[in-house]
């Protein structure tokens, strides 16, 4: 194809779901951030960075835990996302419903509670399937991270020499070759971040419809398996467990587990040295009546195929260096989303002769971008619109998923 082709479908895959790409943009930025906008409205999550997160008190954070409610189910302890972070313990109540509790990693004192679904998960199932059943909303966001993929490919054929517009300063002779150079400046920079997440994505897509990889199946005595009841595992039994750990893994660990009324087990979940995995691609299980060790789960042991759907999630969200990595990953996330909307307005631009002297251009040039959009606007605004329908059927209702 010939430049001016390349122009008509990378305009034509930008413009048509720009209002759609535009929203699943700014949620996944959002989502980078996401436990650091919760850290900053609940204040029993935060604490003085007074101990290391790889060094927690885990047995006076259950005895606390056990201590603040003794009936309501303990699910899993986690780490602190980062020092600043309380200890966060997943609870159970007796109408089923989920509800989290903080406590101080070091002396185990609770810190207050906060509802399950909260901006974290908000931002995540919003960006991820938009509050749809996961199957459908997966693939409609997957779909348009395809097209996202193209408009990226397609800009490339776009700039003459890209390579070297890296420092171009953006031209101010008029709005329209202002925003071009904007345009081309933001996709130039951001082009990284959009290829590493469109990737992710189509992985995603590869995985909801059956591509998914699988742990291998971990041998566990059928006692422990069967229903009996919930066990609630004692402190002593707890504690005997974290100070086996180092035995069996070394693992630096960031999720405890505790038995369920289908698996009376400890699963302790984390990190060691090998890089760009979730934290349940390492584990050590106990037997959660008396702690003895029943197996293990070492990582860099797994088949490629595990592998890479591991690094799925760290590298589409940017927690795989901390909160550098996410930092970093929000700035051009906010870049590519300046892309998307300067891509918008440059096509109203282009699409309007305005005269240079006209008053309200940037109104009519957005009014052009809007009809550029055709019937797929009212896609984007549906879905968009069916997305916090759901959102507030869950969140009012706690709907346990």
């Amino acid at each position: 194809m010939n430049r001016k082709s390349w122009y008509k479908w990378h305009s034509l895959a930008g413009i048509k779901l720009s209002i759609l790409i535009c929203f699943i943009l700014l949620t996944g930025t959002l989502a980078v951030i996401s436990h650091e906008i919760d850290w900053l409205i609940n204040s029993s999550q935060r604490v003085l960075p007074s101990v290391s997160s790889s060094n927690i008190n885990w047995s006076q954070v259950y005895k606390s835990a056990k201590k603040q409610d003794s009936k309501a189910q303990v699910a899993s302890i986690s780490a602190p996302i980062d020092d600043w972070f309380a200890v966060e313990v997943i609870r159970v109540d007796a109408q089923k419903q989920r509800y989290r509790e903080f406590y101080h990693p070091a002396t185990g004192q609770y810190q207050g509670q906060g509802r399950w679904y909260n901006w974290q998960r908000f931002f995540r199932m919003s960006h991820r399937h938009l509050m749809m059943p996961t199957i459908y909303g997966v693939t409609i966001v997957c779909i348009v991270g395809l097209v996202m993929f193209f408009s990226l490919i397609s800009g490339f054929f776009l700039i003459p020499q890209w390579w070297k517009g890296f420092f171009r300063k953006p031209r101010t002779n008029n709005k329209k070759t202002f925003w071009n150079d904007c345009h081309r400046l933001f996709g130039l920079w951001s082009s990284w971040l959009l290829l590493t997440v469109c990737i992710t994505g189509i992985w995603y897509l590869i995985e909801v419809w059956g591509g998914n990889a699988s742990f291998p199946e971990q041998t566990i005595p059928a006692a422990n398996k069967v229903e009996q009841g919930l066990i609630k595992t004692s402190p002593a039994v707890f504690e005997k467990v974290i100070k086996s750990v180092s035995t069996y893994h070394d693992l630096n660990i960031k999720r405890i587990i505790l038995p369920t009324k289908k698996e009376q087990l400890i699963i302790v979940q984390g990190q060691n040295d090998t890089l760009l995995v979730r934290d349940r691609a390492n584990n050590v299980i106990f037997d959660g009546t008396n702690g003895y060790y029943l197996t293990r789960r070492i990582a860099n042991e797994q088949s490629l195929h595990v592998r890479i759907s591991e690094a799925a999630d760290p590298l589409h969200f940017g927690v795989w260096g901390g909160i550098y990595t996410k930092i970093f990953y929000f700035i051009f996330g906010s870049i590519l989303c300046a892309l998307a909307i300067s891509g918008t307005y440059l096509y109203g631009l282009r699409h309007y002769n305005s005269h240079r002297d006209e008053f309200y251009i940037a109104l009519k040039a957005w009014k052009a971008s809007w009809q550029g959009t055709g019937y797929w606007k009212w896609v984007s605004l549906v879905l968009i619109v069916v997305m916090f329908i759901l959102t507030s059927l869950i969140f009012t209702n706690s709907v346990l998923i």
